[in-house]
């Protein structure tokens, strides 16, 4: 393990970690308490035990080296390689921060929101969003080994929602992306690793000033653990964790959590709440 880091901050953030644990485990969730699933560069698993041990290596190792990655819409994007205490991982480097103003189809591009996405995907106790922090200049997020985009996996004319695992967190992602005004989800931008989990990534053109959902008719169906969290999570809570990272665009995403309850709310009553939620299981 690591050493603790010093900042009282990162102090804060165990002490939350903490909390965010114990309500998950009030609610009977077992999303986010899977086991840390990182991979060094050499695809073999990270000597960690916890989620705050990855997180405080993202934050403390050494950017050894850094190449473009030419996929995506941030062309400031990297791919580099951390060392700490011998342990290699590739990592994605995202810097740069852009408002877009064109009406209702404006956004925000910016690395603050990767950790923004991090942060609240862990306050909902879901862990297909990977670990990402804040360092001078930009963001870190930790590399998913063994992965490929659905855009290639499209390619070869498969398809990667025939199991009901897969197509559980697929109508995850439909929830978060309402949540977080994504405006910038394509096959690009979801991986499937080589255990069929769905990673939820490149968040930067997300968290912007849409108050109302983007796309509620492509909500078909959600977990009952996080639906739980969705609803009861105070808005002092989420302000404090993810509000350092959005700028002025709190009010908007408290106002679209409000929306997503409320249309939730109808499509349960609507269809029964049996048909509607599930419970986000594991891969046979």
């Amino acid at each position: 393990m690591w050493a603790a880091h010093p900042d009282s901050r990162f102090r804060f953030r165990q002490r939350l970690t903490l909390m965010i644990l114990m309500a998950v485990l009030a609610t009977g969730s077992t999303a986010a308490l899977a086991a840390v699933p990182y991979l060094d560069a050499n695809g073999k698993p990270l000597p960690v035990d916890t989620e705050e041990e990855v997180l405080e290596f993202l934050r403390t190792a050494k950017i050894v080296s850094k190449e473009k990655l030419g996929e995506g819409t941030n062309k400031s994007k990297r791919k580099i390689v951390l060392e700490k205490d011998g342990v290699r991982c590739n990592a994605v480097l995202r810097t740069g921060y852009k408002v877009v103003a064109s009406g209702d189809t404006g956004f925000v591009d910016s690395y603050l929101s990767e950790v923004a996405a991090y942060e609240l995907s862990r306050l909902l106790g879901f862990d297909n969003v990977p670990a990402v922090v804040r360092r001078k200049g930009g963001s870190i997020q930790i590399w998913i080994e063994n992965a490929r985009t659905l855009r290639s996996i499209l390619k070869q004319d498969e398809n990667p929602f025939s199991e009901e695992w897969v197509e559980q967190q697929r109508q995850v992602m439909k929830v978060f992306d309402n949540l977080i005004a994504n405006t910038d989800r394509n096959p690009g931008n979801i991986l499937i690793d080589d255990h069929d989990k769905v990673w939820f990534i490149d968040h930067t053109r997300s968290f912007a000033g849409q108050h109302e959902l983007r796309e509620p008719e492509a909500i078909t169906g959600f977990d009952r653990d996080i639906w739980q969290q969705l609803q009861s999570l105070p808005d002092g809570t989420i302000e404090e964790v993810v509000g350092p990272y959005v700028r002025g665009y709190m009010p908007e995403l408290l106002q679209r959590r409000r929306l997503l309850v409320d249309e939730i709310s109808r499509r349960i009553a609507a269809e029964g709440a049996d048909q509607f939620l599930f419970t986000l299981g594991q891969p046979d």
